[in-house]
């Protein structure tokens, strides 16, 4: 099996999930002999093993995306591979929205059929490798960054894309950090809890969650389908959303606007009234308005949590009672200072950050450091609310597709031409 010890990469990608593998399909799409001169690299032996294991968690069915935003550049890519393999059933309307089985399929074949996933030969550009420290030495000649791992192997690159999500960054209300050190087993977040996991779960058992999202929305679903109580608190009214950002976040007219908002602050208030505290989908919600052992307590806050029979959970709606277990699905909150990896880095090179997301600029490159750049949740301040979506791995990678070209040995002579198809 090959390894990344003392190599020098042109180009690296921190993150195999669908930013990491859609900024590399992308990249081959555009220059086929790119693959011998990209790296990317996950802490997970398999592209895409955190997603896989978030929608198993939540138990979910379909994506919430529409089905031309995918991994691929081709835009009916899904769907006719859904129609290819007699799956046509697993788009779901009103706007194809693939099932999770489908979606995770169609990433495999296409995996397999571009070869960036390493075979047991030996060849391919995804790697397992946890970065455990990233280093840039401005003199250190054409291949400046170094990245190291858990097990202290190392290599060189002459570019890096961080292509990280919120995943590390779990963020629980301040007010539960009290009731979740006194009763760490029974209350936790969303991503440490599996639909499937019963452990200590005795059937029929009453869940409280805590959300307004479609993460909440999911799993009252799923449990409440298993057969038990559920009780789904939320601090505001819930909405009821297709999408998790209004669409027109997609269009030059948006993005052209949040561009030219100079005031990154008010960049990332921008993002906070687009995105809110989530919304759930219209047919989520009509299965959590019609189920029969879903209690849907909205505007309603937590004054105290006790150890009663099971737990009691004390709101201003009065107490439920005799709870097994209560689920945060209170989402994610970026802090790059949350990557121990970056943290060297960091204190070298101080990077600018508002409300823990860094300022990038308009090519998604990290200031002051040269061909270090930015994807999905990371990018936000420039790309907008869509940049942690699927669809904004594509808004991504034509920020800074021109200068990965100058990264590689061979310029890319169509580059130029291509990038005005885009404009």
């Amino acid at each position: 099996m090959k390894t990344l010890a003392h190599r020098n990469i042109p180009i690296t990608i921190i993150g195999g999930g669908i930013h990491g593998i859609s900024i590399a399909l992308r990249l081959l799409r555009d220059m086929p002999t790119a693959a011998q001169h990209i790296a990317i690299v996950d802490r997970h032996p398999k592209p895409f093993t955190e997603w896989r294991h978030k929608t198993e968690r939540q138990g979910m069915t379909f994506l919430r995306s529409p089905a031309v935003h995918h991994i691929t550049p081709d835009p009916l890519g899904i769907v006719e591979y859904a129609e290819h393999h007699n799956r046509a059933s697993e788009l779901a309307p009103p706007y194809s929205q693939p099932s999770a089985a489908l979606f995770w399929d169609f990433c495999n074949d296409t995996l397999a059929a571009s070869g960036l996933q390493t075979p047991p030969t030996g060849h391919g550009v995804y790697y397992q490798f946890e970065v455990a420290k990233l280093r840039w030495d401005k003199g250190a000649g054409p291949f400046p960054f170094r990245l190291i791992s858990t097990n202290n192997e190392g290599f060189r690159s002459r570019c890096v894309i961080l292509a990280i999500g919120s995943d590390d960054c779990a963020y629980v209300p301040p007010e539960f950090t009290e009731w979740q050190r006194q009763y760490p087993d029974r209350i936790m977040h969303a991503s440490q809890f599996s639909v499937d996991c019963k452990q200590g779960v005795e059937n029929n058992s009453k869940f409280v969650i805590i959300g307004g999202g479609l993460t909440a929305g999911t799993l009252t679903r799923s449990l409440s389908e298993q057969g038990h109580h559920v009780v789904l608190i939320a601090r505001k009214q819930l909405k009821t959303e297709q999408f998790d950002f209004p669409p027109i976040w997609l269009g030059p007219k948006a993005l052209a606007e949040f561009a030219d908002e100079p005031d990154f602050q008010r960049r990332y208030q921008i993002i906070e009234e687009n995105r809110g505290e989530g919304s759930i989908t219209p047919d989520i919600m009509e299965i959590l308005e019609n189920s029969p052992n879903i209690n849907i307590y909205p505007d309603t806050h937590i004054c105290n949590i006790v150890s009663a029979q099971g737990l009691q959970v004390e709101t201003t709606r009065g107490p439920i009672t005799n709870v097994s277990r209560i689920i945060l699905a209170t989402g994610y909150k970026f802090n790059l200072r949350r990557y121990d990896f970056l943290g060297e880095l960091i204190g070298q090179y101080p990077i600018p950050l508002v409300c823990g997301l860094p300022k990038l600029d308009v090519n998604l490159q990290f200031y002051p450091i040269e061909n270090l750049f930015g994807s999905g949740t990371v990018a936000q301040l420039q790309i907008g609310p869509a940049s942690g979506n699927i669809a904004g791995a594509n808004l991504a990678y034509e920020r800074f597709r021109e200068k990965l070209f100058a990264q590689l040995p061979q310029p890319f002579v169509g580059a130029t031409s291509r990038s005005r198809l885009f404009c």
